[in-house]
């Protein structure tokens, strides 16, 4: 996460509002009950990328609106906890992996950036935790988060997996799902499109390696991309070529000053839905309305996520900490539904310089001075469902 790379969320006229949750309506009445759920004549076919110009916007293209054919009958959130830990340093990570699966249960998800060493211990401990390592500042140079979009996008993968790959080497047995890019947010849909066809020939790379690294592709900030530019990233083929090869999606998702500030609103010339949000639970806009119905979906690793004043709402008196629990088990809850995911880590533990602000180390345990609520006895709670 860098606060440079917080992009607030811009908000388009309702074009097509009505008439879209007209028909939406009608096709809800149609699949409802279905079994199977409707599918559509060779939805499995990925079509050409579209032609775009450098420079075009979103609101230059005439592009479909998918609806989505998936029919969910009441809350489904099933199974143990998703709620995972992002780590600048170790710190209490370790013990926490420890302690929960002593309990008889396990933590989901575990990101560390930079000193990513100690995902052995993590694995040793829990093979059933799912690994995430990236390089950032620590073991790389600055220039590294940035990427040149004027350059072939085939040159510029070869160029940032060059940087990348020797770094791996080490724990290349112990991490499941590398990040190469953090939080960009291309203004243009040409640029989107560039980036999935970055991501396409990362993937081409890391698979003819030896080793035939995985990677969580894309790594977007909390709010990007916009409906539209998914529409155009999608036809790329870039999704299909990481479920074939076994990728993984990485996002980011916050919102302030609790979890789900954006839920329900309605965002770009989309009508508002009562399932999703604009800034948490966004992914659903993606594997509902475009990778489910194409069948194309892949493993969802939220390798960010929690509360950031960054992308604006009010301020609370109640300190944040006191509500944090509370709000990422509303969170848990969400991600319980969507089996696709594997889990959301938690920014931050082991955190080092400007970052302490979202420290939440205390929360991991009982008796900690925020309240009564903690994250042990949450995701112990939820080991037998």
């Amino acid at each position: 996460m860098s606060l440079e790379g917080k992009q607030a969320i811009n908000r388009c006229k309702f074009l097509v509002g009505l008439t879209t949750m007209a028909i939406a309506a009608m096709f809800r009445c149609l699949v409802a009950g279905a079994a199977p759920p409707m599918q559509i004549a060779d939805v499995k076919t990925t079509p050409p990328p579209p032609t775009v110009s450098p420079g075009v916007t979103v609101d230059e293209l005439d592009l479909l609106i998918y609806l989505p054919l998936v029919s969910r009958d009441g809350p489904l959130a099933r199974g143990p906890s998703k709620l995972g830990l992002h780590t600048l340093k170790p710190g209490p990570a370790p013990e926490f992996v420890q302690a929960v699966h002593d309990a008889g249960a396990h933590v989901a998800l575990v990101k560390a950036l930079d000193n990513f060493g100690y995902l052995r211990t993590v694995k040793e401990i829990s093979p059933e935790t799912i690994t995430v390592a990236r390089c950032g500042p620590g073991k790389s140079a600055p220039q590294w988060a940035h990427i040149n979009l004027d350059a072939d996008p085939r040159d510029e993968a070869e160029l940032i997996l060059a940087k990348h790959m020797p770094h791996w080497v080490f724990e290349q047995d112990v991490v499941d799902y590398w990040e190469i890019l953090n939080e960009q947010a291309p203004p243009t849909i040409a640029e989107h499109v560039w980036l999935a066809e970055f991501f396409i020939a990362a993937m081409d790379i890391v698979e003819a390696h030896e080793h035939n690294y995985k990677l969580a592709i894309f790594s977007y900030s909390t709010g990007v991309p916009q409906w539209h530019h998914w529409e155009a990233i999608v036809e790329t083929g870039v999704f299909a070529r990481a479920k074939a090869g076994g990728h993984a999606l990485a996002l980011h998702e916050y919102d302030w000053p609790v979890a789900n500030q954006r839920w329900g609103e309605p965002t770009e010339d989309l009508p508002p839905y009562e399932d999703r949000g604009v800034l948490a639970g966004r992914y659903r806009y993606l594997y509902r309305d475009f990778l489910i119905p194409r069948d194309e979906v892949i493993p969802l690793v939220i390798t960010e996520c929690g509360l950031d004043p960054v992308v604006g709402g009010p301020n609370l008196e109640q300190p944040w900490r006191e509500r944090y629990v509370e709000e990422m088990i509303w969170y848990d809850t969400l991600l319980r539904e969507d089996d696709y995911v594997v889990g959301a880590t938690m920014f931050t533990v082991g955190a080092v310089n400007n970052w302490t602000f979202y420290d939440y180390g205390e929360l991991l345990w009982p008796g900690n001075p925020y309240g009564p609520h903690n994250f042990f006895d949450y995701i112990v709670s939820l080991k037998d469902e």
